[in-house]
């Protein structure tokens, strides 16, 4: 890694927030800028992408290029008007033959605040950016019967309900029983999770791509 700097960079610890191309922000930190670039830090650096806007305290926005990174911090390059091309939003992304609406609505259900942002994190940058966060399997209920959604993402093992009961409880109400759901686990083999009839499951760790796979997989229509 190279670690030369064209400017001297200034200790600050100042909040700031990284703007998603496709939706969403995440909290960080800085810990020293330059003129050139700075080192944030996050909680994880899972779900980063190599280029965002970085929100400075003043409202100051940007443009930024991931040149390292750490387990938790990332090492960024500002980038200049001309250098950042702006990222063009698509309303639909191609699954199989055909496109999928990106204004479907996601459901994260994870009683870890570090999943859900890194799950909505990879949703956002599949395309899908209507996504929606909530902690344990009532709350989901609760919103499920609120709100129509196109996708469940449910983490497996949850308290006091768990990915499992959470996904039973949605068959037996009519009004939200044809959602589907993937299940994420970090212990259960796909045959738990298949036996569970979920739509699709991801295991943990799981990438980007991981994700998108699975997506497509359950949105796709049934071939003719």
């Amino acid at each position: 890694m190279n670690d030369k700097r064209a400017k001297p960079r200034q200790r600050v610890l100042k909040s700031a927030k990284i703007r998603l191309n496709r939706g969403g922000s995440i909290d960080c930190t800085i810990r020293d800028i330059s003129e050139d670039g700075a080192c944030l830090r996050l909680a994880t650096v899972l779900g980063i992408p190599e280029s965002f806007e970085l929100v400075l305290d003043d409202k100051t926005a940007r443009s930024c290029r991931v040149i390292w990174r750490k387990q938790s911090q990332i090492g960024v390059e500002f980038q200049s008007e001309s250098a950042s091309a702006p990222i063009a939003q698509t309303s639909a992304f191609a699954v199989g033959a055909t496109k999928l609406d990106t204004s479907l609505s996601v459901l994260v259900v994870d009683d870890s605040a570090t999943m859900t942002q890194i799950i909505s994190n990879f949703v956002r940058q599949i395309g899908l950016t209507d996504v929606d966060i909530v902690h344990d399997g009532p709350a989901a209920l609760g919103r499920l019967r609120q709100k129509k959604y196109g996708l469940v993402l449910s983490d497996w093992e949850m308290e006091p309900m768990s990915g499992e009961e959470l996904f039973k409880a949605m068959r037996q109400d009519k009004a939200i029983g044809n959602v589907p759901i993937i299940l994420i686990t970090a212990t259960a083999g796909r045959g738990a999770s298949w036996l569970a009839g979920a739509a699709a499951y991801l295991r943990k760790p799981f990438s980007e791509s991981d994700l998108k796979t699975a997506v497509e997989r359950v949105l796709s229509p049934p071939p003719k």
